[in-house]
């Protein structure tokens, strides 16, 4: 809770910005997601279980 209010916060200070809508619901949505991932026991140990050690290489930006 603490953590998706130190999210919320910042989001939500800058009022005057004009994507401020737009920051709110990308939080609330981030944090939505989240939610539904660790109310799911089998989905959040699937998500949460440690990564091979394979290197699959650089990662490119979007």
């Amino acid at each position: 809770m603490r953590q998706f209010v130190q999210e919320m916060t910042p989001a939500a200070d800058d009022t005057a910005a004009p994507d401020v809508q737009a920051n709110l619901h990308r939080v609330v949505v981030e944090w939505r997601a989240t939610a539904r991932i660790l109310a799911d026991p089998e989905l959040t140990a699937q998500l949460t279980r440690p990564l091979p050690d394979e290197d699959h290489g650089e990662v490119t930006a979007p």
